[in-house]
């Protein structure tokens, strides 16, 4: 094709029609322009074809992700609450005389509820990870979903983790250990991280033990209560995010 035109150009040449020459260089440096506008285009379009196809993957995966977060937030929640209802109706009841018409089953459901407290939440941030290390954040065109991401898992999660640190310590070593250790209960976790009672509750150490155990109730609650308030807001964050990406999941 280039021999093509550098032939007709060298016959215009020959036979002096220089204007028609140029008339004609001019012509086909357009068609070259326009053949290198038209490559570029095509490159683009190719460009964001694939962009959008990681961007599609990125929200797939952070959508699983965020799923299966929900899931465990709302059980987590769910215990948590329970936890703090038992616990505060301990503490104002500083008598344990409602205790003492409790059988067996309830006295163990009871103390089972107050040591549920201890269960964690811990967030699935593998996906998160990957994308902010390779920079595929950047394929994200809403800067609302980025803006919310980045709020959940740089700062929502990093400040429950700290505050559950915490309860974990104080049940641990001070709840958990006076429920295990002076009342007698003992329970396991299965493979769904459900608590399961080995050995229930003494009822004579119950009675025996009852303020220690409202005083522990007073000191871990307020922590408790801090840490399944971030957990609620976790669940909204999480819930908004989900909204989102399926919105853009479906407009893509």
């Amino acid at each position: 094709m280039i021999k093509f035109f550098r032939n007709i150009r060298k016959k215009l040449l020959n036979e002096g029609k220089t204007s028609r020459y140029f008339k004609y260089a001019i012509g086909e440096i357009i068609l070259v322009v326009i053949g290198i506008l038209i490559a570029l285009q095509i490159n683009n379009w190719n460009e964001k074809r694939k962009s959008n196809k990681m961007a599609y993957e990125v929200y797939t995966n952070l959508l699983t992700s965020l799923e299966q977060d929900s899931i465990e937030v709302e059980r987590t929640v769910s215990l948590l609450t329970k936890s703090l209802e038992t616990q505060k109706k301990l503490i104002l009841n500083q008598s344990n005389q409602f205790t003492k018409q409790l059988n067996q089953n309830d006295l163990d459901k009871m103390v089972q509820e107050v040591f549920s407290g201890v269960m964690s939440f811990f967030p699935k941030t593998g996906v998160y990870e990957l994308i902010t290390s390779n920079n595929s954040m950047d394929l994200l065109q809403s800067e609302n979903i980025k803006s919310l991401l980045i709020n959940l898992y740089d700062f929502q999660y990093k400040r429950y983790e700290n505050v559950d640190a915490i309860v974990d310590y104080k049940y641990h070593y001070h709840l958990g250990s006076l429920i295990r250790k002076k009342l007698g209960f003992i329970v396991e976790y299965n493979s769904e991280s459900k608590l399961n009672v080995i050995k229930g509750v003494d009822p004579v150490q119950f009675n025996a033990h009852y303020d220690e155990l409202v005083s522990e109730c007073q000191d871990v609650y307020g922590v408790l209560s801090t840490s399944n308030n971030y957990l609620i807001e976790i669940k909204k964050s999480i819930n908004e995010l989900q909204l989102l990406i399926r919105k853009e999941l479906k407009d893509n």
